[in-house]
């Protein structure tokens, strides 16, 4: 062997370890880009996956909603006065039930109010309003305020009559006992004042029966029969005027009162909470 072939051998071999270390480099930068190839459609795989269950999922509710709500169109076979009456039956049986004061998680575990709940879902369209209240459950809740926040509640229909096509109005009276918890759900500002003219006031309305005219008009869905909006009238201006005898105290009373003019009792402040316990 020459001397320029042994200069040249390890030359050679250097080249070749070169060129094999390239290869090698680019090899495993091949596997790296086919695992974040795979890794990305794997990814993607999973992501459509997912979509897909959401779709899937969203079309089952949707199918439940449109289930119930074909429930709850279907038409009743409840004449609009046979609606009513039970409709008042219910709320005088209610105020009288003993677990009127629990919760509205409390009172759904009893039969009676998934009876009642039962007949009203088909009596009354599930999206019943009443002011800005919205759905029987906020009914129910109005009901059992009404239960908490006055004592002795009782209420006794007078007459129902059709005013117009869909609409039917019935007129009550509604008796009820002024309590210090009374003052500080519907009257707040009249149970947390002070000054001697307040704590007269307080003193005449306490423990004072009060019976209220009141009425309630009843829309009635053309379709389905059903009950689609409630709109109540309580007049406590009269009865108030009678216990106080001043027509400005009565107004300034009622100014701040929790109660709405569609008759919705507003939530019980914290202060009344804590008196309470």
């Amino acid at each position: 062997m020459t001397e320029d072939s042994s200069a040249a051998s390890p030359r050679l071999e250097k080249k070749t370890m070169l060129a094999l270390t390239d290869k090698q480099a680019i090899r495993r930068e091949q596997c790296r880009a086919n695992q974040a190839r795979y890794r990305n459609k794997q990814l993607n795989l999973k992501r459509q996956l997912q979509r897909d269950n959401q779709r899937l999922e969203e079309e089952i509710q949707g199918l439940k909603l449109r289930k119930r709500s074909i429930r709850f169109e279907r038409k009743t076979n409840q004449s609009p006065w046979t609606i009513v009456g039970e409709v008042f039956r219910l709320l005088e049986d209610g105020f009288r039930s003993p677990w009127r004061l629990a919760s509205m998680e409390e009172m759904m575990k009893h039969a009676d109010t998934r009876q009642r709940l039962a007949f009203l879902e088909k009596a009354i369209a599930h999206n019943v309003s009443m002011g800005d209240l919205r759905g029987i459950n906020a009914l129910m809740d109005q009901w059992r305020r009404y239960s908490l926040y006055f004592e002795e509640p009782h209420l006794e229909l007078k007459r129902v009559e059709v005013i117009a096509k869909g609409v039917v109005s019935a007129t009550a009276t509604f008796s009820v006992t002024i309590t210090d918890f009374t003052l500080r759900c519907v009257l707040p500002e009249l149970a947390t004042c002070g000054g001697r003219k307040t704590l007269q006031l307080k003193k005449n309305l306490l423990g004072k029966r009060m019976d209220c005219n009141c009425s309630m008009r009843f829309r009635f869905d053309e379709a389905s029969g059903r009950v689609v909006r409630l709109e109540p009238k309580i007049d406590l201006v009269t009865p108030m005027l009678r216990i106080l005898g001043n027509i400005k105290d009565v107004t300034a009373e009622l100014k701040y009162a929790l109660i709405s003019s569609e008759c919705v009792l507003g939530d019980l402040p914290e202060r009344a909470r804590r008196g309470s316990n």
